[in-house]
């Protein structure tokens, strides 16, 4: 007999065997139970979360011999075909390759006929975003006036293509990946299904490797027990996945801690000099630096060997890494991307906090080739002036306005009459509020003469005598 992969052997046959859509299955068990299930649904995520699997499930609910069922009986001979995928009422079309309306038009001549064996038609529509504009508007016209018991399951990695139109005449569910431990445990069913001993770090390599998808642990599991000679270990998994072994991700985590960026470098250029997969060393990195920030943040977890005043240098550092990891992917020779990621490292130096840019300004060279400072928001003296009359009254504002104001490099200097530095300091907090920069109250002694005409004007004199007036004040010319 033919050997069965796990990915095969262990695919879910009912909702209860399906690893981490918990929301999915509720719901379209619900809908069977309550006979409202929609003609027409579309299942969105990225591959290996079970969208086929469901959609098969779905239609041995629908075709099991014992009745409509949310628990199909998996023996009867219908159950069993549809799980060959040999059942004459279940359509998989695969889109990539059966894009074209002719397509289309087929499967819209066949709906009108009545199905061959079971209660329903099942089209299921595998990468239905690959389908062509025509071939969609074919489509459409068959959901908009679905023929009974057909049933209809597009299935796609990429929601944002289809239609609209499409969409709107279809029930949408979207499958998340199911997280780490719950793959951990579908592969301890596995092993201790077929009596395999392992360990579980090994297992979390798996999980971890999967990227979420359960038809790809299933498959490394298949490969990881026969790399171990039928067992799973986590010295020999680490070799089969390329995962860089502990301790050399610990020292160059403390090199990074250390700003040791030669060897820091050497250690990429050794691993890949020995073998090892340099993309996965690097998840490894970035998971790690991650975890880290994240610890140190909310006071919990592991983070060793950094401590919080680390956390400007592991954001920095995270930033750069992603981005060498994504420009990575298109690159032949990862390694100088990677290295390059760290040599970018040496300029951390050279920035410079946004406070301090606010604060001082952004250097900048005039077209004379000076330099000088251009500043990102222009200080409005009025403006305060006006907040801080608001706020602490007319007195102050006032005061403000009759005030020297001088603006230095680190602070402003107030220069005020003696006899008013007072009313100025009581409010000094509520002024400082408005002002960039700390403030300093600066006295002097302000001597007021009201200056007198030298001669009298014969002019004036007659004027005062004749209104019975008197002088208030007088403008020099």
């Amino acid at each position: 007999m033919a050997y069965e992969n796990f990915a095969r052997k262990y695919r879910p046959k009912t909702f209860k065997e399906v690893v981490g859509q918990e929301p999915v299955v509720k719901t379209l068990s619900n809908a069977i139970k309550l006979d409202r299930l929609s003609h027409a649904y579309i299942f969105a995520g990225s591959r290996g979360l079970g969208k086929t699997t469901i959609a098969r499930i779905i239609t041995k609910c629908l075709n099991c011999e014992k009745g409509i069922t949310d628990q199909p009986c998996g023996k009867c001979e219908n159950c069993l075909e549809i799980e060959k995928g040999s059942f004459p009422d279940m359509y998989e079309i695969d889109a990539a390759s059966n894009r074209g309306i002719d397509d289309i038009r087929a499967l819209r001549d066949n709906v009108s006929y009545a199905p061959i064996k079971g209660r329903y038609k099942v089209y299921i529509i595998d990468e239905a975003h690959m389908l062509t504009r025509e071939a969609f508007n074919a489509l459409l016209k068959t959901l908009e006036e679905p023929p009974p018991n057909n049933l209809f399951i597009l299935a796609t990695t990429e929601l944002h293509k289809i239609p609209d139109t499409i969409r709107s005449r279809c029930q949408t569910f979207i499958f998340r990946p199911p997280t780490k431990s719950q793959i951990k445990e579908y592969l301890k069913r596995i092993l201790e299904t077929e009596k395999i001993p392992y360990e579980e770090e090994a297992l979390e390599l798996i999980a971890e490797a999967s990227n979420g998808g359960v038809r790809d642990a299933a498959s490394l599991l298949d490969q990881a027990v026969i790399y171990g000679g039928g067992q799973v270990k986590k010295k020999e998994t680490e070799q089969m996945l390329g995962v860089v072994p502990e301790g050399i991700l610990k020292d160059f985590l403390s090199h990074l801690k250390e700003k040791n960026l030669k060897e820091m470098v050497k250690t990429i250029e050794r691993l890949d000099r020995e073998g090892y997969d340099l993309t996965v060393f690097w998840e490894q990195v970035l998971e790690r630096l991650h975890d880290s920030l994240v610890n140190l943040t909310v006071g919990e977890g592991e983070h060793e060997p950094f401590e919080k005043e680390d956390t400007e240098l592991l954001i920095y550092a995270t930033d750069i890494f992603k981005k060498a990891f994504i420009e990575a992917k298109d690159f032949n020779d990862r390694k100088d991307i990677f290295q390059l990621a760290v040599l970018k490292l040496r300029f951390m130096k050279d920035l410079v906090p946004l406070k301090e840019i606010l604060k001082k300004g952004i250097p900048v060279k005039t077209e004379s080739g000076e330099k000088t400072t251009q500043k990102e928001e222009k200080f409005d003296l009025q403006k305060a002036i006006l907040k801080i009359g608001k706020e602490a009254g007319g007195i102050i504002s006032g005061t403000l306005k009759k005030s020297s104001i001088r603006e230095e490099e680190n602070r402003f200097v107030i220069i005020v009459d003696k006899n008013l530095a007072d009313i100025l300091k009581d409010k000094l907090d509520i002024i400082e509020k408005h002002f960039p920069k700390p403030v300093q109250i600066e006295e002097i002694e302000i001597k007021q003469e009201r200056k007198k005409p030298k001669k009298k004007d014969e002019a004036v004199e007659k004027v005062l005598e004749l209104f019975q007036g008197k002088i208030i004040s007088y403008e020099e010319e």
